[in-house]
């Protein structure tokens, strides 16, 4: 396994890109309350609370959850399926307005920047992190590779955390549901001297 070439997805709302350009950064929920920023959230706020304010990782840094900013191994994850049917306050159907962010694990590293391994779901209080490289190759992949995530639902769910920000420039990629989708984020990334390269991936959404 190539870990350093390993791809890493964030997903947000496309309504949310002009803060992240004007920013030149991504920001962890616990930096967005700090600075109370305005933010179209998609997740679930329960979930999010848990992450603020009570589950902290279980390796240095000993930080909470909510403090860094989020990552999956995969496209087209459960939390995705659950904001795209309702369960999370948005409209049914609403995948149409969410990109998946692209990077890599390499340009992580290479930036010096803290960052943590969670086995599963960050949000769940079972869940197991590391500050260890090499771990990422004991995660349940099978799960994480997976079309079909019934029962491997937490370990599908493992994440590759970043503490407090990411740099909109270590965006390689945008991935998008249509074309309409498509050309509503180049619109917006007009405005920007870095341009990922923007694709129609449908088979990211569900």
């Amino acid at each position: 396994m190539d870990i350093i070439n390993l791809p890493i997805f964030h997903i947000t709302q496309i309504s949310n890109l002009e803060r992240i350009i004007s920013r030149g950064e991504l920001l962890s929920d616990a930096r967005m309350n700090q600075e109370n920023l305005d933010t179209h959230v998609i997740g679930d706020a329960e979930i999010k609370r848990r992450r603020l304010n009570e589950i902290t990782t279980d390796c240095p840094p000993r930080r909470k959850v909510g403090e860094f900013v989020p990552f999956y191994y995969c496209p087209r994850s459960p939390m995705l399926y659950r904001i795209n049917k309702g369960g999370t306050g948005l409209a049914e159907g609403c995948q149409s307005e969410i990109v998946h962010l692209v990077s890599k694990i390499g340009f992580v590293v290479q930036s010096g920047q803290t960052w943590v391994i969670a086995d599963g779901n960050a949000g769940a209080y079972h869940t197991s992190f590391s500050n260890i490289l090499d771990d990422i190759r004991e995660l349940d992949w099978t799960a994480i590779n997976s079309h079909y995530w019934s029962g491997v639902v937490h370990h599908k769910q493992a994440e590759f955390l970043v503490a407090d920000t990411f740099s909109w420039r270590l965006i390689t990629h945008i991935g998008c549901y249509d074309m309409a989708a498509k050309q509503r984020v180049d619109e917006i990334l007009r405005q920007t001297g870095h341009i990922p390269k923007v694709i129609v991936k449908r088979e990211w959404y569900y």
